[in-house]
This record gives structure tokens, C-alpha cells and sequence, in this order.
């Protein structure tokens, strides 16, 4: 008999979604201590964001009373957007002032990050606005080569740290991967063609839990194949996250910590498989400077198995520098980045970073067919340096060197035009 993917994480997505409204008015009506009075803004040095857009993020419009706790908050809250290289906020004689420095947020995408090997090379080239509508919403569109493939996506995202509003994602995408293996001749093209859409529930000050949505389908077939090869079919998923949020974000000294669960049930129509994925994910910046942040990222994730196109990826892109690209397709893995990193101020919104680094972890890879093999570890060690002009949005220069010990010894000079993590 063939098995049906159970209808309970829709429900329950869909009876939060209805509850919601009630949950933010009962933490509203819940009256807290130490309150300021605030009767009026002043907002200084914005350019292309709407004033309003910023108070958005307060917990209750103005005049209110305030918590200093609730100031602070939303202070991380206009800093994270990443539209600002510089954030002040005080109160003043019942005055909320606030002063920014605004980035250019009409910006090419051109990320580059080298590869085990020429054909292995990620590159993207593409545009996107991060502020479009003066309110922190981004619409952008890329063509990127990665995975031995073309690949496109477009998108239009709204911010996620509004405390009253549902933040929507929309996005299509089309990718041609090439599929290989460390022990085996059999390749074949993975090409899937779908959409997503997200909900992201409205971030209330008296938690740093944030809730998302994700409805997401594709159609997937495989061409060119040489040897065996999984079928054809289409997927259809519900994927809802949970995040529990500490992060300050930073262009050069991050501080605090995001902690985020994913539990991916979906079913691969056609061969009427299961497509089941978890996901653990933690990232920390500790500063030990003005200048100086030990920063850690960590993963833990999982596919079922029975299927090498629904894999997990691990090589020097996205894991552990010095690894071969496209290779290892995973059944489980789990790895860590911690990079040491000092800056240096050159100039007004330039700096040069310095940084060393470990990577480290674990992982089981498929076969073609399918079937899981045995635990292995990988582990190096490196340095490198990042050119970091902190009025570009999400850009900068990166070139790393990286000492594989683990499994294989290898030596890897990696170029990037984002920070690895």
C-alpha cells in the first residue's frame, strides 16, 4: 500500500495563522514595568526608507510607553535590515531620536566562490533592490552557475521583524544541476523548475521566537543520463521553521546568537516517494573587541533515504573548505565554521579584515541508487582576508586559504565576494 504524507503540519500551520491575532493581543494587553513615555520621533539620515517604516518596528505606535528592554529591541531591529552601516537610538526629553547612515540598496549580485576545481565554481551575476518600496523589501532576479548547471530564480521578500504584520516571500526558480559521484561512473542532469511561498509570522517583542511557512512544489526530471537513474515526478512540501533569535547583525563585530529548527515533510508524486528533511542550524557572534568577533556556525541536517536526487550537498562552498564540490550528496551530515576575525579601519566605510579558521564535520553519502554509506569526517584549518566596504549591501571581497587534513589532504585558495557565513 502505498503511504500518504499525513495533513498535520498544514493544520497546524493554518490554526496558528488563525490564532495569531488573539496571541498578539493578549501579550499586548500585558502591561510592563519601567515604562518611558515617548510622544514623538526624530529620524535622521534616511534617504531612501520611509520614517514610517522604521516605527513599523515598535511594539506599539506612537505616543506610547516603552520599556528599555523594548528601545533596545527596536534598535536590533533597524540594524538588522541591513539597509543602515551606522544605527543610533536614544531617548530625549519624550523623543524617540534615531540617526542612520544609509547604504546604497540598488546593488548588482555578483558573488564568486572558487571550487575544488574549475567546473566546480559557483558564479552569479544578477540584480536586486533591497529597499524597493522605502519599507525593507527586497525584488531581485540572478542567473547563477553552480553544481556543474545553470541555474535562475527571481524573488520578492518582505523583512521579517515587523511585531504586527505577516511578512510574504514569492519566489520561482529554475536549476540544471549536474549529478556525480566519488565511486561511481554513473552522472546524470537533475532539472527541477518550481516555486515557493512564504509566510513569516509577526515578530513579537515579548519572545525572540519567529514562526515561517514555506509551501513549496517543483517539477523534477533527469536528462542525459549515463546509467541508472532515479525517476521523474513532482514535489509538493510544506516546511514550517522555528527560530529562536539573539542575532545582532554587524558588517564587522556581529554579536548574540539565532538558533533555527526546519522540519520538511513532502512527497515526490509520480513514484509516490516520501521527501522527508530536518534541519538544525545555529550561528554565534562573541565579540572580544571593538574590532574583533570569534564567530561560529554550526548545521545538523537529514534526508530519508532512496533517493540520490533528494540529497544533501557538503564540499568548499557551503561546509568545509577544501572538499570537492558537486560530490559528496549526503544522506545525513553535520558540520561547523568557526572563523577568528580582527578588523582594521582603513578609511571611512572601508575596513580590512583578518581572519583564521577551522572547519569540521561529518557526513554519510549515497550511492547512486540510493543507499547510505558509512560515517566519515573531514576537519582543516586555514586563513584569509576580507576588503570590506560597509556602504555596499552583502558585499565584500574574500580570499581564504584552507589546509584539508581530513579525509583527503588537499589545499584549496578560495575567492568570495560575501563572507563564507
Amino acid at each position: 500500500m502505498k503511504r500518504r504524507e499525513p495533513a498535520g503540519f498544514a493544520f497546524l500551520a493554518l490554526l496558528l495563522c488563525s490564532l495569531w491575532p488573539v496571541i498578539m493581543s493578549l501579550a499586548e494587553s500585558a502591561e510592563p514595568a519601567g515604562l518611558v513615555r515617548i510622544e514623538q520621533s526624530d529620524v535622521q539620515g534616511l534617504k531612501h526608507t520611509r520614517s514610517e517604516a522604521l516605527l513599523d518596528l515598535l511594539p506599539r505606535p506612537l505616543p506610547a510607553a516603552y520599556t528599555e528592554a523594548e528601545i533596545r529591541e527596536f534598535e536590533r531591529r533597524v540594524r538588522n535590515l541591513s539597509l543602515f552601516d551606522r544605527v543610533t537610538v536614544a531617548v530625549r526629553d519624550q523623543t524617540l531620536a534615531v540617526e542612520v547612515q544609509e547604504k546604497f540598496t540598488l546593488a548588482p549580485i555578483l558573488n564568486f566562490t572558487s571550487g575544488s576545481s574549475p567546473q566546480d565554481l559557483n558564479a552569479t551575476g544578477g540584480l536586486v533592490e533591497y529597499n524597493i518600496d522605502g519599507g525593507a523589501t527586497a525584488l531581485g532576479a540572478l542567473f547563477n552557475y553552480s553544481q556543474r548547471g545553470a541555474n535562475v530564480e527571481v524573488w520578492l521578500s518582505q523583512h521579517a521583524y515587523s511585531p504586527t504584520r505577516w511578512a510574504k516571500e514569492i519566489k520561482g526558480a529554475y536549476n540544471n544541476n549536474g549529478i556525480r559521484f566519488a565511486e561511481s561512473s554513473t552522472t546524470w542532469d537533475r532539472r527541477r523548475m518550481g516555486g515557493e511561498f512564504e509566510l513569516k509570522a509577526p515578530f513579537w517583542y515579548g519572545s525572540p521566537l519567529r514562526f515561517e511557512f514555506v509551501a513549496k512544489v517543483y517539477r523534477e526530471e533527469i536528462q542525459e543520463a549515463k546509467g541508472a537513474h532515479p525517476p521523474n515526478g513532482t514535489y509538493i512540501g510544506l516546511i514550517p521553521e522555528v527560530t529562536w533569535d539573539r542575532y545582532h547583525w554587524h558588517d564587522l563585530v556581529p554579536k548574540g546568537y539565532r538558533l533555527s529548527l526546519e522540519l520538511r515533510p513532502g512527497y515526490f508524486l509520480g513514484p509516490n516517494q516520501n521527501r522527508h528533511e530536518g534541519r538544525i542550524k545555529y550561528l554565534q557572534g562573541i565579540p572580544l573587541g571593538d574590532m574583533t568577533v570569534l564567530m561560529i556556525n554550526a548545521t545538523a541536517e537529514a534526508v530519508n533515504a532512496g533517493n540520490a536526487n533528494h540529497s544533501l550537498l557538503l564540499g568548499s562552498q557551503v561546509g568545509i573548505r577544501g572538499l570537492s564540490d558537486n560530490l559528496l550528496r549526503n544522506h545525513a551530515q553535520t558540520y561547523a565554521n568557526v572563523e577568528f576575525r580582527h578588523a582594521f579601519q582603513l578609511a571611512p566605510r572601508w575596513a580590512l579584515q583578518v581572519v583564521g579558521f577551522s572547519d569540521f564535520g561529518a557526513y554519510q553519502t549515497f550511492t547512486e541508487d540510493g543507499k547510505v554509506k558509512s560515517w566519515r569526517g573531514a576537519v582543516n584549518a586555514g586563513g584569509g582576508a576580507r576588503l570590506i566596504p560597509t556602504f555596499l549591501s552583502n558585499t565584500l571581497l574574500r580570499v581564504d586559504y584552507a589546509r584539508l587534513m581530513e579525509p583527503i589532504p588537499n589545499t584549496l585558495v578560495q575567492v568570495g565576494i560575501t563572507q563564507y557565513f
